[in-house]
């Protein structure tokens, strides 16, 4: 199987190079999708758009400037983060909501990675090889098409470290905020006038927000207002801070002293473009920062990009989505960038403002690149105390409010652990041991649910034979147990190594619970000396039935059949198969084939998938069933006043030359069980064909009725094997096929026996359609 695979795989990719030069037309309109809706662009697209793009501007050059104080970097490389993302989008991005520059999360791992290496790289150096190789990582994945590996990372862990990594950027800006460097509860450290600006900034951005909130909500000119108040705040918040600061007084060294803390000079322009580098003595330093600044930029684009595609009812290529992210950062780390990805709130922003088409991105950029070639001495005095403001201010739409883990808790109790380990751990150790530790316990909870998996005996309805449920589900639903000596169990859950001994051990327990065993009990001297099973099924049993019920054997009946519906397993490996012939083995040894080969028991599987089916085939424990779209449906009808005894004709079926399941010599008397389809049915060309000899139609079918039965129950798949093949597991399409099949397949193998009354199959006096 696996060199099959392999072959397959070469052959793919043989095929791929063969057809890249016709296809790369298609290729280059796929990486770059600007090419497909450029042409289609209407002109009232442009107001949205520009609104928009203009809108975002305002709101990044404050932003860009807070978040490289984040980053420990200087304010300018927040702006060169600002651009290249922007305008990249433009031309590769398959959202048009999406808009990429720095943010919270990114910086605060940004300026952890700066701190560690102090005093090895400068700033900017750690800023700039960060960004090549997060670029590089993210490109990589996208152009090996492995966003597969996202899956592994839950929303709730995103939910958990996005929330620890907010909460810790607003502790951290709090000395800021107060114009406090360096708290001391002893010494008269506090700064009054960065106090008041940090107070009455931080209060105009919530007022307002909350005014609009209250009164403009549906009004897009008044939401404007909301949306551009960080650039407004800023603004005002530099003009008082000119005031204030235009006349400083000198130190002896000639040097001003200012009495607000301001950003100062921020240089002019675009920096050279200039190679990232990485010590080699330092890769397995940086290494665990490096991969948290990875993660966290690819689980934020991929997720509000999904989050605006499912808001909009538009569809993102996530692969493509990569390989923009990494084409973005390897290209900016060249001009003096830190990692960046895509923003919550900037995109909100963007969507509030009814941006059409991606050009809202290159709109922004160039707004960003305006800033950093004309309006940096304008930045000389903006506050250190307003911009702490913005950053806390615009971080806290990040922070989750209780009642996001309160539902994750009513939901399911290992989400919300989940998110709990990565909100702890990130708030006291740092983002990256967050995201490890929330996935890590992620994952181990997923391996426990593979490992112990539900498992469910069915019972069937009272009023509806073709239906088998859970009775534990819903107990107002009035339940019956399959017929005596039949048991069905349902496995919610791939076969696989980690389970399978559980699943084994839990059919084998049920099945001591209600049946007894079949085979020569042994003596004392015959057992072995660590034989404990019968104490063992008597507390299963008194489990089961309760303590006081004092079943015995004689109360149970004897173990026929076990039917394992198998529609949840779709992958089964070699463990699990394992599994499976070892509890064939068991079952048959209790219902006491080893001692009595004469006695009936089979194993049966219903609604197998293809995959698993076929190595079901492979092994042997079942016999080749040919796909249902390649089969014929054979329809018989019994009279519906047949007698106990119509079975008898079935057990004299057998093959034809061609391999199709015959009736012949019938006599009179078992011929009169056995009455002609409908006229329609039999003389139809399209739908069947009568022939003679033993009476058989030939069906298209699409629909057989729940629990019919035909020929085919007592040979698998009518394919002319023996009937009582007792060592092969049957297949079924329903529970109430393979009932109906062991209650004939036992009848007809324990001497022709009449079946019960009460275990006759309700399909008789039905159409019985099986499948051939």
């Amino acid at each position: 199987m696996a060199d099959q695979q392999l072959r397959d795989f070469g052959r793919n990719v043989g095929s791929w190079f063969k057809a890249f030069p016709k296809n790369f037309p298609r290729y280059v309109t796929e990486r770059l999708p600007i090419i497909k809706w450029l042409p289609r662009y209407q002109r009232g697209w442009a107001v949205r758009d520009i609104i928009a793009g203009v809108t975002v501007g305002l709101i990044v050059v404050p932003q860009g400037m807070s978040y490289a104080k984040v980053a420990g970097l200087p304010v300018q490389h927040g702006l060169y983060s600002a651009y290249i993302g922007a305008i990249f989008y433009c031309f590769m991005g398959t959202s048009k909501d999406l808009t990429i520059g720095p943010t919270a999360v990114i910086s605060l791992v940004t300026g952890e990675l700066v701190a560690d290496l102090a005093g090895k790289m400068t700033p900017p150096e750690v800023a700039a090889m960060s960004c090549l190789i997060v670029g590089v990582f993210t490109m990589l994945l996208g152009v090996l098409r492995l966003g597969i590996i996202l899956d592994f990372f839950p929303t709730t862990v995103l939910v958990g470290y996005t929330t620890g990594a907010a909460a810790t950027i607003v502790i951290q800006q709090i000395p800021k905020w107060l114009g406090v460097p360096n708290i001391n509860n002893r010494a008269p450290t506090l700064s009054w006038l960065d106090l008041v600006f940090g107070l009455v900034s931080i209060f105009i951005l919530l007022a307002v927000g909350l005014a609009v909130d209250r009164w403009g909500r549906g009004r897009f000119s008044i939401q404007l207002i909301k949306i551009s108040r960080f650039f407004f705040v800023t603004v005002l918040a530099t003009a008082l801070s000119y005031a204030v600061n235009k006349d400083p007084s000198y130190d002896s060294k000639d040097q001003p002293i200012y009495r607000l803390s301001i950003l100062k000079k921020v240089p002019s322009g675009l920096p050279p473009p200039a190679a990232a580098t990485l010590p080699s003595g330092l890769v397995s330093e940086v290494a665990p920062k490096l991969a948290a600044i990875a993660l966290a930029t690819i689980l934020e684009h991929i997720a509000i990009g999904k989050a605006f595609a499912r808001r909009n009812r538009y569809q993102i290529d996530s692969n493509q989505e990569l390989l923009t992210l990494g084409l973005a950062n390897v290209t900016a780390s060249f001009f003096g960038a830190y990692a960046v990805t895509g923003s919550f709130s900037r995109s909100a922003v963007k969507f509030q403002c009814g941006v059409k088409t991606p050009f809202a991105g290159f709109i922004t950029g160039a707004l960003v690149l305006l800033a950093i070639f004309f309006l940096t001495p304008l930045f000389f005095y903006i506050p250190d105390a307003a911009l702490s403001a913005v950053i806390m201010v615009a971080v806290s739409t990040l922070i989750s409010p209780p009642s996001v883990f309160y539902q994750f808790f009513k939901i399911n109790l290992w989400d919300f652990l989940s998110s709990q380990v990565a909100l702890w751990v990130t708030i006291f150790v740092s983002v990256e041991s967050g995201i490890a530790a929330g996935v890590g316990f992620s994952l181990v909870v997923l391996l426990f649910r593979v490992a112990r998996p539900n498992f469910h005996v069915l019972r069937q309805l009272k009023n509806r034979p073709d239906v088998f449920i859970d009775a534990s589900v819903d107990s107002t639903l009035d339940t019956i147990p399959a017929p005596h000596g039949i048991l069905v169990f349902r496995i919610e859950e791939s076969t696989t190594f980690p389970n399978t001994e559980t699943f084994k051990t839990w059919v084998i327990d049920e099945t001591y619970k209600y049946t007894r065993f079949g085979g020569k009990v042994k003596s004392i001297t015959e057992r072995q000396w660590s034989d404990d099973l019968e104490v063992h099924i008597r507390g299963l049993r008194r489990i089961a039935h309760g303590a006081e019920s004092n079943i015995t054997d004689d109360d149970l009946p004897r173990l026929r059949a076990v039917v394992l519906d198998f529609s949840a397993v779709n992958n089964i490996d070699s463990t699990g198969l394992q599994g499976l012939f070892d509890l064939r083995e068991i079952l048959k040894d209790y219902a006491g084939v080893a001692d009595y080969p004469a006695y009936f028991f089979e194993l049966h599987f219903v609604g197998i998938q293809a995959n698993v089916l076929r190595i079901l085939e492979l092994s042997g424990i079942t016999r080749p069933v040919a796909p249902i779209a390649l089969q014929k449906v054979q329809v018989l009808e019994h009279d519906d006043g047949s007698n106990s005894n119509s079975a008898s004709p079935l057990s004299r079926s057998n093959t034809n030359q061609n391999g199709e399941i015959r009736l012949h010599d019938v006599d009179s008397d078992a011929g009169s069980d056995i009455r002609k389809a409908d006229d329609d049915q039999c003389s139809s060309t399209k739908g069947g064909s009568a022939s003679t000899g033993g009476f058989k139609v030939e069906s298209n079918k699409e629909h057989p009725a729940p629990g019919d039965i035909g020929v085919a129950a007592l040979s698998v798949n009518g394919l002319g094997s023996s009937p009582f093949l007792k060592e092969e597991g049957l297949v079924h399409l329903t529970v109430r096929d393979a009932i109906d099949s062991i209650l004939v397949r036992s009848s007809q193998w324990e001497g022709g026996a009449s079946v019960d009354e009460e275990e006759r199959p309700s399909s008789l006096g039905k159409t019985d359609v099986h499948y051939v």
